[in-house]
């Protein structure tokens, strides 16, 4: 009993932290939760055990923890490219547009070969109705990102995304479609395409892109928006059967947002 209070007692705070990463990576939130905690106790500025708090209380819908995280992160280490990056994060998922751009900013010029940052404030400037430096942003994240992963996928969606809202079709589809080539199980990729080929009258090529996509895992585009647009589409098809079918899926499904 003695020796095994002297190991816990000789497990260092780096070492809680470790094991805590581990359980977040396999999504095991409660012992993660513990582990860092037990860093926390130990080290209370140990900065990627904070931000690392803070992701997990924003996974347990706790925004005044991650917050409180956060701030605290960056105030102990001002020249932490994660913690300036996730404060900047958490204020753009709380929709706290203006409050994000700093922190983006900070982690863009310590970390300058890094695309998350500048996606980030890409999305920032859009929502704040800065049109002109969200596209020059979004190409940038592209310029960074790597070709071939997922994350080149998801911005070159959200930049076609922006600039089918800007009604620049052929653009916003170059986009997806690229898109689709780094990752062709992307639902969102696949759904704004077929927006896209909507916007440019190609309604038979775009309900195709929108029944694949409903095949695809849903992670951010949800199966009411997709029904919604293939409503739309087989509306103008002359399809009222298939219309009306996706129509009452849509309005049987669970309220959302249709973008």
């Amino acid at each position: 009993m003695i020796l095994l209070l002297a190991l816990q007692l000789a497990v260092g705070p780096a070492q809680h932290y470790e094991n805590a990463k581990q359980d977040f990576a396999q999504h095991k939130f409660d012992d993660a939760v513990s582990e860092v905690n037990a860093a926390l106790h130990e080290s209370p500025y140990m900065v990627p055990a904070l931000v690392l708090k803070a992701r997990l209380a924003q996974f347990a819908h706790r925004p005044d923890v991650a917050k409180s995280c956060l701030i605290t992160a960056v105030i102990a280490d001002p020249t932490s490219e994660e913690a300036q990056f996730f404060l900047g994060v958490f204020y753009y998922t709380q929709n706290d547009f203006k409050l994000a751009i700093s922190p983006l900013e900070t982690a863009r010029t310590l970390s300058p070969k890094r695309p998350l940052p500048v996606f980030y404030l890409a999305m920032s400037h859009e929502a704040l109705g800065d049109a002109t430096q969200a596209g020059e942003l979004y190409q940038q994240a592209e310029n960074l990102s790597p070709d071939k992963s997922p994350q080149s996928a998801s911005i070159l969606v959200a930049n076609g995304r922006f600039l089918l809202g800007m009604g620049r079709y052929k653009e916003s589809i170059e986009k997806v479609r690229r898109a689709i080539e780094d990752d062709p199980q992307s639902r969102d990729a696949h759904y704004e395409l077929a927006k896209g080929q909507d916007g440019e009258g190609d309604f038979e090529n775009a309900a195709r892109e929108g029944e694949l996509a409903l095949t695809l895992p849903e992670l951010g585009t949800s199966d009411a928006q997709i029904h919604f647009l293939l409503a739309k589409l087989y509306t103008k098809l002359k399809k009222p059967d298939l219309a009306k079918a996706n129509m009452e899926k849509f309005q049987a499904a669970p309220q959302t947002t249709v973008r």
